[in-house]
């Protein structure tokens, strides 16, 4: 195993074990330098081309789960309606809020 692919592995294996500990906007950077990596390493010939597909098949799992993510929050944001009273959280179709009982 070569250093570049210990690191990348590192990376990898930090990357999928504390992402709860990053925010979202860097847990993207993050895993985009990790893959422009791979892809620089595999030009290099620092990594074999099925090690290099492995760590980006990696990668891209990560990244397609960040995106779900993403789309999720947005899905979840769009069904809901704050209250200006309290500034809490309620369904979208909601007459009454949940918690201040404010008529919307």
């Amino acid at each position: 195993m070569t250093e570049i692919e210990t690191k990348i592995l590192k990376v990898l294996h930090i990357l999928e074990t504390k992402r709860e500990k990053l925010s979202d906007e860097k847990f993207l950077e993050y895993c985009k330098v990790v893959k422009k990596n791979i892809l620089k390493a595999f030009e290099e010939r620092k990594l074999t081309k099925e090690n290099a597909k492995l760590l980006l098949r990696r990668t891209n799992n990560l990244l397609e789960l960040a995106e779900k993510k993403e789309e999720m929050k947005k899905i979840y944001r769009e069904n809901l309606k704050i209250c200006p009273e309290c500034g809490m959280k309620n369904t979208k179709n909601a007459n009454f809020c949940r918690y201040c009982g404010h008529r919307f």
